[in-house]
């Protein structure tokens, strides 16, 4: 099982959602585009981002994300015990806690 663990959540100043990764991310990790679901990697963040947050809040962007990557890249993104997190409202965090779409480790 291919499994990525999330120790960054960040709001960036562009409106995207970052999901970071502890680990530096593969070359397989840009196809996440061919989804076509809004879901990107940034290479220089080693993280997936959304594009900019509009209709949907940060916890249904980070579900939307998680899902995406493990649908076109079979890859599990878990929460850390250590998790970062910039410019998320702290209701949008709980909720984000709480769902754990990708498991916590």
């Amino acid at each position: 099982m291919n499994r990525e663990i999330i120790n960054r959540v960040e709001v960036l100043a562009t409106g995207e959602l970052l999901l970071g990764l502890e680990g530096q991310g593969k070359p397989m990790h840009q196809y996440v585009y061919r989804e076509a679901a809004g879901v990107y990697w940034d290479e220089n963040r080693n993280g997936f981002k959304s594009i900019p947050m509009k209709e949907w809040s940060c916890s249904e962007w980070y579900k939307h994300i998680v899902k995406a990557v493990h649908g076109e890249l079979g890859v599990i993104l878990a929460l850390g015990s250590n998790v970062t997190w910039l410019n998320i409202p702290d209701k949008e965090k709980k909720e984000i806690q709480s769902s754990r779409p990708g498991g916590t480790l």
